[in-house]
């Protein structure tokens, strides 16, 4: 009983230290694509197949009202706020020091309701922002947005 209590508390406190769910591969997935351009964002949200997970209020995908693409294909810029290429920001955040370009993907309110994989984007383009991420071991693992 008590090795069973253990091992719950122990899953618990690895889901609980990976706070965004996320890996370095996935931070990748949904937010780097070098030379997108902002009337592209309903095609990559829906070939990356970037959604709002379920939750216990909805139990099923949905579609992400906002995502970010940060616009490089140097992916080590990306990396490097995470170490020596940022400074730490509030709560626990890192602001990168380098700019980039980046699109704002914004979902286009439907009637009905868009669902996965039919959801609409509208896109902005927006140039020299510094970047705002967590970071889990020394990568980015969560967008949490621009300045």
């Amino acid at each position: 009983m008590k090795i069973s209590i253990f091992a719950g508390v122990l899953l618990l406190s690895a889901a609980v230290l990976s706070v965004d769910g996320q890996s370095w591969v996935q931070f990748q997935n949904k937010h780097i694509n070098d030379g997108m351009t902002a009337g592209q964002c309903t095609a990559e949200i829906a070939a990356r197949r970037i959604v709002t997970p379920p939750t216990l209020n909805n139990p099923r995908n949905s579609c992400k009202v906002f995502n970010t693409f940060i616009n490089t294909r140097n992916v080590n810029a990306v990396l490097d706020v995470c170490v020596g290429g940022g400074t730490p920001h509030r709560n626990g955040f890192r602001i990168s020091t380098a700019t980039f370009s980046l699109i704002d993907c914004n979902l286009v309110n439907q009637v009905p309701p868009a669902v996965p994989y039919n959801c609409r984007y509208n896109g902005v383009a927006r140039n020299n922002r510094r970047i705002i991420v967590r970071c889990e071991n020394g990568q980015p693992v969560h967008f949490h947005g621009s300045q």
